[in-house]
């Protein structure tokens, strides 16, 4: 009995030993020292947190796991990062919120297992007591305690190196590059849209350029419109204002030489009074004077001013009678020839001068009066500018004189001469209207025949 409780006693001891033989040497196995292996002696293993590969451990293993890392980081990008919303509804969430990133890697724990290093260890939610990314408080171990003590960081981590696996990396990061490549393209493609649309909005603005170019008026477009106003304007009804002006009759003239040039003849025969064309006053287009107000000549052939109302007062006497003779000296020498001295023209002109200034500040004369006035110095001042001109003569030798039996013959006159007509004076007004009404029924006639050929 004693022999067989020995005997098992003796038997356990050598099962324990055997045993106990059996694991030191399996644990021992497993503890590599730093100052005997060299890196090129470590195992095939991979840094979960070394995306490139070490100088010294470059392996197909940690190749195949950085393929996969980077393919699920690209992946993990949130799709309304790229400029749309994927979620068409309310997105819950029910997980914690992934950590970011720095320095691209994420944020990492320290080992605490006992003999390893500060070597950065991934973490996650799992429990697992490998380590790895994650939020685990479970060191992953490195050469000093996860077995290889001294180098630190590796842990047991030796990845997923199984062809399932070696492929599920590679087709994850093939699809992140290629989902990044037609991103790109998208953009370029939009970019390209952009830049198309630019052009055609500056090419549409270059078209709307020349179209206001097209139609904004030039000079002689303008000069010829406002012709053709004046024109339809002379036709229909202009005011007595026009007619008097002598515009209205320079209008229809125009018209007549431009239109018919050498063919007056075609026009219908209206003929003038001879006493109406002695009140027409005519002047070449360099002269800014107007001499019809000196032209009232009494039964001796003196010079006669017919002045108004309000100029007759007694404080205009004194200037006014000055300012008649030095006109009447001045036409006199210009009927005969002469030129009015330089002394005359300056008694002339200090008299109107001091008949404007009276005018001016006088308060006696009436609103209607004073208009009047008013007008009849401006007739003076014209006349007073037709003595300055070199060929002020002409305005009383009969070589400035409206003649002709018809209206054709006027024309031509006036076309030979270079003449035009000038502002009606007091008196002559019935004048002009009368050859206005002659005038244009010679330009409808004349339309009339000369579009008929």
């Amino acid at each position: 009995m004693f022999f067989s409780s020995t005997r098992a006693a003796a038997l356990a001891f050598a099962g324990f030993a055997a045993l106990a033989a059996t694991a030191l040497p399996a644990h021992a196995q497993r503890q590599y020292q730093p100052s005997i292996l060299t890196p090129q002696q470590i195992p095939y293993r991979v840094n979960p947190n070394q995306i490139g590969p070490l100088p010294w451990n470059n392996t197909p293993q940690q190749q195949l796991y950085n393929a996969r890392m980077l393919g699920r980081s690209i992946r993990a990008i949130p799709p309304y990062a790229f400029g749309y919303n994927p979620y068409p509804s309310p997105v819950v969430n029910y997980g914690p919120v992934v950590p970011p990133v720095y320095n691209n890697a994420i944020p990492y724990a320290l080992s605490t297992t006992p003999g390893g290093s500060a070597y950065p260890v991934g973490s996650t939610l799992s429990t697992s007591p490998y380590g790895g990314y994650g939020l685990s408080t479970v060191g992953g171990g490195g050469y000093g305690g996860g077995g290889y003590g001294g180098y630190g960081g590796y842990g047991n981590y030796y990845g997923d190196f199984s062809t399932s696996g070696t492929l599920q990396g590679v087709a994850s990061y093939t699809q992140a590059a290629g989902q990044y490549q037609i991103q790109l393209q998208q953009a370029s493609l939009i970019r390209e849209q952009r830049r198309q649309m630019s052009l055609d909005t500056a090419r549409k603005e270059a078209q709307l350029a020349a179209y206001l170019d097209s139609i904004r008026l030039t000079y002689p477009q303008m000069i010829k419109r406002e012709a053709e106003t004046d024109l339809g304007v002379a036709r229909s009804n202009p005011s007595t204002v026009d007619i008097w002006s002598g515009r209205t009759l320079n209008v229809l003239l125009r018209n007549i030489q431009n239109t018919a040039r050498n063919n007056l003849a075609r026009g219908p025969k209206i003929e003038l009074e001879s006493d109406s064309l002695a009140h027409i006053n005519l002047t070449d287009k360099a002269t800014q004077g107007n001499a019809g107000l000196l032209k009232n000549v009494d039964k001796s052939g003196n010079l006669v001013l017919y002045w108004p109302a309000a100029l007759e007062g007694v404080q205009f006497s004194e200037p006014q009678q000055r300012l008649t003779l030095s006109l009447r000296d001045a036409v006199d020498k210009l009927k005969k020839g002469d030129r009015p001295s330089q002394a005359t023209m300056k008694d002339i002109q200090a008299d109107y001068d001091t008949l404007k200034k009276k005018l001016d500040e006088s308060e006696e004369i009436t609103p209607n009066e004073s208009i009047a006035a008013s007008r009849y110095l401006k007739q003076l001042d014209s006349a007073i500018k037709a003595l300055r001109d070199p060929k002020a003569a002409n305005h009383f030798n009969s070589t400035w004189k409206a003649r002709g039996a018809t209206v054709a013959e006027l024309v031509e006159n006036l076309s030979k001469d270079g003449l035009e007509f000038a502002p009606a004076t007091p008196g002559d007004e019935a004048a002009y209207t009368s050859l206005y009404q002659a005038m244009r029924a010679f330009d409808g006639g004349l339309q009339i025949a000369l579009n008929s050929k």
